[in-house]
């Protein structure tokens, strides 16, 4: 036998707040739960990359006796905001568990951050700003509390195992002494987070969809695939590129105007009323979205692929105060006129000499994921997911917070798993299921020539840049997935030049990139069946938003052959009807009065 075993009760797949929470509400002294990281708990994962902030209704949080809180932001308010938000494509059974529990969720973890001396800024209606690193030592302090969980960091784990139509554990390799363990369980959960397949992204540098296609593999299905979310990122000056500064001027220097201009200087034509609805506020990233990508297609980007931030009509007193603003803010995490370990002093000089500053759009957030229902059940018997890793509240497009997300499911993911292993006998699991998969592992081990993985990343990032990006039509979709396909068919003949198991980068990146692809294919095709525009999916071929026709969920799975298959489904309704009619785009639906949007 080439492995260790590893017997549990839960078995929860992911270091961040959906793993953590799983782990610490389905804690029983009745119940063993094991939780797998692929870094350190807390420290790996999204989370850590947390920028801006998160929120809750304003009367949740005063019943939790929240100071300040406005209860004029109430639950049915947020409830309408993110159905309206997904253009109608959420599972309003799932906004209704994100809107009930996500603040019981929230407040375990404002408990975590007080006992952990983390400091998080509170804002009306019921909002905080932080760090990544707060909210990751918080839930570390958190996870802490509940040392009956056994915790294992630095393991990828590459496969679920299923005996007959029940998951029964996952396979994994240890990166530090190169040891496969089998993870024996009774239930699992996936909690591993989202997936970016671009070249410029905000996201930790893992985020290959591990979860998403093991599930995929084990009988689960993924939808909403095609909708994901970017938002602005610096690509100039150098040292800053892929910083979110940008973004967190808007947020926080809210007096510090500005006009986006083209490389020919002339001023991007948005629409007054469409800035003052978006501008610092929730739409800012789907509004930016749509209007990069035109620029991006009509060839008006600069040297570095991004437009022009034009801060000039602002006084240097103007200035001064937005600054400051800023800086008395997030002084709180870091280093005086930094910004995540980075000076910001060539982009304030920038500024008060009235030159325009670069600025792109990078990728963070995929709306698809695993199909789960408000339990956070999966198809598959034996395995739920929590998190970014699932679908269904944010539909085509997320405004709301992904943190508050993450916790509230996790939370839930962690209570139905320990309803079910209750009344659940252990299977034993045939040794020969787990020596197929180390087989499979052991492959890219071999001694013969082959590709080699990051050419594979590489020509996926370029692929989705070219053919799956801001603006999508059907010819750069069909190119995109035509050169997937022939990667699918080369990932199969990776090899590794190392052949060790310890620390093997080039194991791991082999590994992911299977995964990788998987996702990436579920996207492309996802996206060539919508023929209309919809939230964070903008087609120039098709531009308007069609919801007589495709208000429903592209959902993927695989066959017996393990060939892509596609059925659709209406979105479950619990209180609003769908909506029925076009609209010109995804910005003229925001600005239709009768939609009575209020966020």
């Amino acid at each position: 036998m080439r492995y260790k075993k590893v017997v549990t009760d839960l078995l929860v797949i992911g270091g961040s707040g959906a793993g953590v929470m799983a782990s610490v509400y389905a804690s029983k002294s009745d119940v063993k739960v094991t939780l797998v990281s692929k870094g350190k708990v807390g420290f790996s994962g999204n989370a850590i990359m947390a920028g801006g902030g998160f929120g809750i209704d304003g009367q949740s949080a005063s019943e939790l006796g929240i100071k300040d809180a406005d209860e004029s932001f109430t639950r049915d308010r947020m409830f309408d905001c993110i159905v309206k938000e997904s253009f109608y494509l959420s599972d309003q059974d799932m906004v209704e568990q994100y809107v009930k529990e996500g603040p019981i969720a929230v407040n375990k973890l404002l408990e975590w951050k007080d006992a952990s001396k983390q400091k998080f800024l509170f804002f009306k209606p019921a909002n905080w700003i932080m760090s990544g690193l707060s909210i990751g030592k918080s839930l570390r302090y958190g996870l802490k509390q509940h040392p009956e969980v056994e915790v294992f960091e630095d393991v990828i784990i590459f496969e679920l195992i299923k005996d007959k139509e029940k998951v029964c554990g996952a396979l994994g390799i240890d990166i530090i002494n190169g040891e496969f363990i089998f993870f024996e369980s009774k239930a699992t959960i996936i909690g591993t987070g989202g997936y970016q397949p671009f070249s410029e992204n905000n996201t930790v540098t893992d985020m290959t969809g591990d979860g998403q296609a093991m599930a995929l593999r084990a009988g689960a299905s993924l939808s909403d695939m095609e909708f994901i979310l970017a938002f602005p990122t610096a690509v100039y000056p150098e040292h800053m590129k892929g910083s979110i500064y940008p973004f967190i001027f808007e947020y926080n220097m809210r007096d510090l105007k500005y006009d986006i201009i083209d490389k020919n200087g002339e001023v991007v034509n948005i629409p007054e009323d469409v800035i003052r609805v978006s501008r610092g506020g929730k739409l800012s990233k789907l509004i930016t979205t749509y209007y990069f990508g035109k620029c991006k297609d009509e060839n008006l980007l600069g040297s570095h692929d991004g437009w022009f931030y034009d801060y000039s009509q602002n006084s240097v007193e103007t200035i001064d105060k937005s600054f400051e603003t800023l800086y008395n803010r997030f002084d709180n995490w870091h280093k005086h006129g930094y910004y995540k370990g980075e000076s910001l002093a060539e982009v304030e000089k920038i500024i008060y000499d009235k030159k325009p500053l670069e600025v792109g759009m990078g990728f963070e957030y995929c709306m698809g994921g695993i199909e789960v229902n408000d339990k956070m059940e999966t198809s598959v018997e034996g395995l739920y997911a929590a998190g970014e890793v699932t679908s269904g509240v944010f539909g085509a497009c997320r405004v709301g917070d992904g943190i508050v997300e993450m916790l509230a499911q996790g939370m839930r993911a962690g209570l139905s798993a320990y309803e079910y292993i209750k009344n659940i006998n252990r299977l034993e699991v045939e040794d020969e299921l787990i020596e197929k998969s180390i087989d499979k592992v052991m492959k890219y081990l071999d001694d013969e020539d082959g590709m080699n993985a990051i050419q594979i990343y590489k020509s996926i990032e370029k692929a989705c840049d070219e053919g799956f990006s801001y603006l999508r039509d059907e010819e750069g979709m069909g190119k995109a997935l035509n050169t997937i396909n022939c990667l699918i068919d080369q990932q199969k003949s990776i090899r590794t030049k190392e052949k060790s198991l310890i620390y093997n980068v080039e194991l791991i990146n082999a590994i992911s990139s299977e995964n990788l692809l998987q996702c990436v294919k579920a996207s492309i095709i996802s996206g060539l069946e919508r023929k209309e525009s919809r939230g964070c999916h903008i087609r120039k071929d098709f531009p308007e938003v069609d919801f007589d026709n495709y208000t429903v969920k592209n959902v993927v799975s695989l066959d017996e052959n393990n060939n892509f298959i596609i059925t659709k489904r209406k979105p479950r309704v619990t209180k609003i009807d769908l909506k029925q009619g076009k609209s010109e785009s995804v910005v003229e639906y925001f600005m239709d009065p009768s939609l009575n949007y209020r966020r």
